[in-house]
């Protein structure tokens, strides 16, 4: 790509979109307004600096994120995908892993996933401030605090947090998202690919292109949870839906009937950002009505225990990352 990149980042790649437009447009829905709009695929799913790093080198453009993302995920991928929408299906092997990284990275390069990094941190960080805050009284005091005097400092602290955000490294969503994108990787490569076929479109696609389905039937809204028996949706034309899954004989007759494509579409109504996406020579599925927000996450549920031993906490580390230029990539970015 050069070094003039673009800082209006597609938060769903141009050749994902491209399969449900209609000379290069699509038909969008907006979530807040529930009103339709005409939308090109070159301006759909577009946020300006999303992958963009605030504390690029001397002589960078900080756009090393993008660069990574459309020479190494989207445009193998993009390749992939073309293929299948010819008719090559099972896809060759490097084919196929190129489109099992393009859709972990889907999971964790969307607004919902940054979002739900915001929300952890908000609910996580005024803890472990309040506990450093407790240890760096515990070695200044001349006994320790008992535990009971302990819980008391943190629950004030955290009634009152200070705030961090200005100490806070600014790349830390950027490498969040490149490693949950490589565990996501290696997760999935051991799922098998599915692809349903349509003999008419049903299928329409949320701004962020997967949804996880659960065992019960909904659909979570926290991105990146891949429990035992779930399943990845991925609406790649209206007429055809790749799943991703543990269990195959779930889809023996390799048909997308509407009451499958149906699951899909709910899962693209719950969990889209700002919008969903349908070939304009098509209508709306049935019941394609978004609510006016996301779905909320909820806080968690913390306990702070008295009977917690000083001195024994163990340091964090992270999972080793496979992939040797994204290693490379979050290595720059400060990780």
């Amino acid at each position: 790509m050069g070094n003039n990149v673009s800082r209006r980042h597609h938060l769903l790649p141009k050749t994902w979109l491209e399969g449900f437009a209609q000379n290069g447009g699509l038909t969008g829905r907006r979530r807040a307004t529930g009103l339709d709009f005409p939308i090109t695929v070159i301006k759909a799913t577009v946020v300006s600096q999303f992958y963009s790093n605030p504390m690029p080198e001397q002589g960078e453009d900080g756009q090393e994120v993008e660069r990574f993302l459309a020479d190494e995920i989207e445009s193998p991928g993009g390749t992939a995908l073309q293929a299948i929408r010819a008719g090559c299906w099972p896809l060759e092997r490097d084919d196929e892993s190129a489109l099992i990284r393009l859709l972990a990275h889907q999971l964790a390069r969307s607004q919902a996933f940054r979002k739900l990094g915001k929300h952890v941190e908000d609910h996580l960080l005024p803890l472990i401030t309040a506990s450093e805050i407790a240890n760096y009284m515990d070695e200044r005091a001349d006994q320790p605090l008992s535990p009971r005097d302990r819980k008391r400092v943190i629950e004030s602290i955290m009634r009152n947090p200070p705030s961090l955000e200005g100490l806070l490294d600014p790349r830390r969503d950027l490498r969040q998202q490149l490693r949950t994108a490589d565990q996501l990787e290696q997760e999935l490569a051991n799922w098998q690919m599915v692809l349903l076929r349509a003999d008419r479109p049903l299928l329409f696609l949320a701004d962020g292109g997967v949804v996880v389905k659960q065992a019960d039937g909904t659909f979570s809204p926290y991105p990146p949870v891949l429990p035992e028996d779930a399943e990845l949706l991925a609406p790649l034309t209206p007429h055809l839906l790749l799943v991703l899954t543990q269990r195959p004989e779930r889809h023996a007759d390799r048909q997308l009937t509407p009451k499958k494509a149906g699951r899909a579409n709910r899962g693209a109504l719950a969990l889209c950002h700002d919008a969903i996406y349908r070939h304009p020579g098509h209508s709306w599925p049935k019941g394609a009505t978004l609510l006016a927000e996301p779905p909320s996450l909820r806080p968690p549920s913390i306990t702070i225990s008295l009977a917690a031993e000083q001195g024994t906490e163990q340091p964090m580390s992270h999972a080793p990352i496979a992939h040797q230029r994204l290693a490379q990539l979050v290595r720059k970015l400060g990780g």
